[in-house]
C-alpha cells in the first residue's frame, strides 16, 4: 500500500480520532517529529530512538522481540531486558501521545497509519523505480553520528545497515545518471555523478564517471580540478596512490586527440569571450572594454547550436595571464574571442579576432573605428561576424540579437560604469554602482536596465554580506527601483529577480517572492543568479529536493562562480544534509583557499553536528581582522557556548548587539549560541527583535537547526504565524 495515501489518510482522520501523525527521520540525523516540530521525552531518548530504527528497517516484516532486546540489552537477564522493552514501549505510547503506535504481539511492526518512516519512502520509490523520489528520501547515512556504547550488537547491526542503504542510494543515483546521459542530458548527467562522489568519495570507478560526464558536458577545467582534488585526497589524507584508471582518464581528458578543435562528446560547439584589453592610459575606461564582452557574449549566447562560457566563468581566468590553449582548457571552450580596444573622447578603435583555443589559429579578425554613437551597430556586426565564422549550421538564418535599452550613447557608458562597480560586490562598488546608475537615468529617464542596476544594488546593500546599511533603510529602496524598471520594461528579468528577493528576505511574503523569481527564470532561462535566489527561497520553504535540482542547475550554468558554489553547500545545509554541506564547502576551500564566507558556513556546519572544538579551531586561525567580523563573532559565539565556554560566548553576543539590532548578524548562530548557554528569553527577545527590524536571516531561522528547540515556544510560534511561517515549522 502507498505510504503517502496512508499519510493523507491519517491526516484527514486524526482530529476525529485524535491520532497523530508523526515521521521517523533515520538517514541523517535521527529524530521523531510531527505537525508542530520535533518530539521529546522518550522519543528524545537513545534507547527508544534504537528502538524506532530497528522496526523502521524491519518495515512490515517486524522484528521479534528476542532480536530487540538482544541488541539493546545484551548484557541483562532475559526477564530483566523484557519488561524494560515493555517499559520502553509504554513510555513512547504516552509520550507520543499514540496508543496504536506499534502493531503486533511477538514481531513488533511500527504502524503506518500512525507514524511514517524515510526508510519506507525509500523502499516505496525503489520498488516503484522512480530513482528520483528515492534519492530525494535519502536524507543522509543511516543514524549518522548515532551510537549506544553498550550495545556492540546494535553497533554492529547499525553499520550493516548504513552500508546497505548507502548502496541503495548509490544505485538510484548511478540509474539517475545513466539514463541522464542515455537521453542526451549531460549536464544532469553529470550533477548525479557528483552526487555519487561526495557519498562515495573514494571510488575509482564513481570518479571516472563523473569526470568523463563533466568532460561530456564541455566542462573540461572542472573535471580536471575534480582530478586533482582526488588524486591529493587519496594521497595527502590516506597516505596511498590513486587509481590507475583515474589518471589515465585525467591525462586523456588533459591531452585530447590532436587536432580535435572542440570538446569531444560536448553538447554544442563552445566559445568564451574574453574582457577586452584596455589600450587607453586611463585605467578608469577599463569597464567599456569589459561591457564590451558581456554585451557579445549575450547575443552569441542566442544563437541556436552555440554554447558560450559564462562571464563570471571567464573573468575568474582572465587575470591570471593565460594562453589562448590553456584559457580554452580551463574553460572547457573550442574558440576564443579576444581583442583590444581604445576610447578617445568619443571614438572608439576596436581589434578582435577569433582564434582556435588548441593552438591559436586565427579563423576571424575584424577592425573598427567608429564613434560612440555607433556601439550598438559595432556589436551588431561583431557578433554577426564572429557566428558566420564558427562551423554552425544555424549561423547562417540565425543572426545574434543584441540588445539596444537606450538611444542615449552617455546613458550606455554610464551605466556600463555601474554595472562594472557593481560586479565588484563590495560596499564601495555598489555605492559607486549607483551613482553611476542614477547618472545614466538623468540621461535616459526610461531606461529600464538602470533602474534594474539600482534595484539590485540597494538590495546588498541591505544584506550583510554584501553591504554596509540596516535592511529598512535600503531593501524598501530596491523595490521602488526594480518597480520603476518593470514599468518601463515589464519583460526584463534582473527587475523581477531583484523585485522577488525584496519579497523574500524583507516582506516575507513567500508566494510574491516565488511568482516573481519563477517570472525572471522564464524570461531568461540562463540567468544564473534567478536560479540561485529561487532555489534559496524553495530551501527556506522547506522545499529541499525542489531547491537542490534548482542550484544544481544554477551550477552547471557558472561553474566557476563562487557564490553560487558556496549556495550550493547551503541548500544542503538548510536540508540537513550536513555531510554533503561539508564536503561541498571543502572542496570550495581547496579551490578557493582562505575564503571567509566559505570558512564561516564550514565552521556553522561543524557547529550543526556538534564538533564544537573543529569549529573553535577553524575560526581561531582566521585573519585577525576576518576573526572580529560580525559572521565569524556570531559564528563563534555558538561554538563556544557548545564546548560550555560560557563565559566567553557571552562576551561575543554582546559585541555583537550593536550589528544585532541592524539586521547584520546571523542570526542564527545568534539564537544557536543564546539556547546552549542556556538562555531561551534572550533568545526569544531577539527573534522578536530580528522580526521587527525585517531582518533577512529570519527567513531562514525556521528550517535551521537553531530553530529545532524553539519550536514549541509559544512566543516563537507567534513570530512565525505573523509572518505566515507558522506552515513550515
Amino acid at each position: 500500500m502507498d505510504v503517502r495515501w496512508i499519510l493523507g489518510t491519517a491526516r484527514d482522520l486524526s482530529p476525529a480520532f485524535n491520532i497523530p501523525v508523526l515521521q521517523l527521520q533515520t538517514l541523517g540525523n535521527i529524530s521523531v517529529g510531527g505537525d508542530s516540530g520535533l518530539c521529546g521525552g522518550a522519543a528524545a531518548q537513545r534507547k527508544s530512538l534504537a528502538l524506532l530504527a530497528m522496526l523502521a528497517s524491519a518495515g512490515s516484516r517486524g522484528l521479534s522481540r528476542d532480536k530487540i532486546v538482544a541488541r539493546l540489552w545484551p548484557e541483562a537477564p532475559a526477564e530483566k531486558a523484557m519488561h524494560r522493552l515493555t517499559q520502553l514501549l509504554y513510555s513512547l505510547r504516552r509520550d507520543l501521545a499514540a496508543d496504536a503506535l506499534f502493531l503486533g504481539s511477538s514481531e513488533l511492526r511500527l504502524n503506518p497509519a500512525i507514524i511514517t518512516t524515510d526508510i519506507a519512502e525509500l523502499t516505496a520509490a525503489l520498488e516503484a523505480g522512480d530513482f528520483a523520489r528515492a534519492v530525494a528520501a535519502y536524507g543522509g547515512p543511516f543514524l549518522d553520528g548515532f551510537f549506544l556504547s553498550d550495545s556492540p550488537d546494535f553497533e554492529h547491526w547499525a553499520d550493516e545497515e548504513r552500508s546497505r542503504l548507502a548502496q541503495r542510494n548509490a544505485a538510484a543515483l548511478e540509474a539517475l545518471a545513466r539514463d541522464a546521459a542515455s537521453r542526451g542530458d549531460v549536464v544532469a548527467a553529470a550533477a548525479r555523478w557528483r552526487q555519487l562522489t561526495q557519498t562515495e568519495p573514494l571510488n575509482a570507478r564513481v570518479a571516472v564517471c563523473y569526470m568523463e560526464a563533466l568532460y561530456a558536458s564541455g566542462d573540461r577545467p572542472c573535471a580536471l580540478r575534480f582530478a586533482k582534488t582526488y588524486e591529493s585526497l587519496l594521497r595527502e589524507e590516506f597516505d596511498v596512490d590513486p587509481d590507475a584508471a583515474v589518471l589515465a582518464a585525467a591525462e586523456r581528458i588533459r591531452n585530447p586527440p590532436p587536432g580535435s578543435s572542440v570538446i569531444v562528446g560536448a553538447v554544442a560547439p563552445t566559445i568564451a569571450v574574453l574582457p577586452f584589453t584596455n589600450l587607453t592610459p586611463d585605467r578608469d575606461d577599463e569597464y567599456f572594454g569589459d561591457g564590451m564582452a558581456e554585451e557579445l557574449s549575450a547575443a552569441l549566447a542566442g544563437v541556436p547550436g552555440l554554447r558560450v562560457a559564462s562571464r563570471t566563468s571567464v573573468n575568474a581566468l582572465h587575470s591570471k595571464g593565460l594562453s589562448a590553449r590553456e584559457m580554452g582548457e580551463q574553460l572547457g571552450v573550442s574558440a576564443i574571442v579576444e581583442g583590444t580596444i581604445r576610447k578617445v573622447g568619443n571614438r572608439i578603435r576596436l581589434s578582435v579576432r577569433l582564434v582556435k583555443a588548441a593552438d591559436d589559429c586565427q579563423l576571424w579578425a575584424e577592425n573598427y573605428e567608429r564613434t560612440i554613437d555607433d556601439v550598438f551597430a559595432i556589436q551588431d556586426e561583431l557578433s554577426r561576424g564572429i557566428a558566420a565564422a564558427l562551423p554552425l549550421a544555424a549561423a547562417s538564418t540565425v543572426s545574434p540579437t543584441v540588445r539596444r535599452p537606450t538611444s542615449q550613447p552617455d546613458a550606455y557608458t554610464l551605466f556600463l560604469r555601474g554595472r562594472y562597480s557593481a560586479h565588484k560586490r563590495t560596499v564601495a562598488g555598489l555605492t559607486l554602482a549607483i551613482e553611476y546608475f542614477e547618472q545614466a537615468i538623468e540621461e535616459d529617464p526610461t531606461y529600464a536596465l538602470a533602474y534594474a542596476g539600482l534595484a539590485e544594488c540597494w538590495a546588498l546593500r541591505g544584506f550583510a554580506e554584501f553591504g554596509d546599511l540596516p535592511p529598512a533603510d535600503a531593501v524598501p529602496r530596491a523595490r521602488a527601483w526594480a518597480l520603476e524598471a518593470l514599468r518601463h520594461d515589464p519583460g526584463l528579468a534582473q527587475a523581477h529577480t531583484w523585485l522577488g528577493v525584496t519579497h523574500f528576505l524583507y516582506d516575507h511574503d513567500w508566494n510574491a517572492a516565488e511568482s516573481e523569481l519563477r517570472k525572471a527564470i522564464q524570461l531568461d532561462p540562463g540567468y544564473a543568479y534567478a536560479e540561485t535566489w529561487y532555489a534559496l527561497l524553495l530551501g527556506a520553504l522547506g522545499r529541499h529536493d525542489e531547491s537542490l535540482r534548482r542550484i544544481l542547475h544554477a551550477e552547471a550554468v557558472e561553474p566557476l562562480s563562487l557564490q553560487i558554489r558556496l549556495c550550493v553547500a547551503r541548500c544542503y545545509f538548510f536540508a540537513h544534509r550536513y555531510q554533503q554541506a561539508r564536503a561541498t564547502l571543502e572542496d570550495l576551500l581547496r579551490v578557493e583557499p582562505g575564503h571567509f564566507l566559505t570558512t564561516i558556513w564550514i565552521a556553522r556546519t561543524m557547529c550543526a553536528t556538534e564538533s564544537y572544538p573543529e569549529a573553535i579551531e577553524l575560526l581561531s586561525a582566521l585573519p585577525e581582522g576576518e576573526r572580529v567580523a560580525p559572521y565569524a563573532r556570531a559564528t563563534m559565539a555558538w561554538a563556544m557556548a557548545g564546548e560550555s565556554r560560557f563565559d566567553e560566548a557571552r562576551a561575543l553576543l554582546a559585541s555583537l548587539e550593536p550589528e544585532l539590532l541592524q539586521g547584520r548578524a546571523l542570526l542564527a548562530s545568534v539564537v544557536s549560541a543564546m539556547l546552549l548557554l542556556p538562555d531561551l528569553g534572550r533568545a526569544l527577545d531577539t527573534v522578536e527583535n530580528a522580526a521587527r527590524n525585517h531582518d533577512p536571516f529570519l527567513s531562514f531561522l525556521v528550517i535551521d537547526p537553531a530553530s529545532d528547540s524553539l519550536r514549541e515556544e509559544p512566543r516563537f510560534r507567534r513570530v512565525l504565524d505573523d509572518l505566515h511561517l507558522g506552515s513550515r515549522s
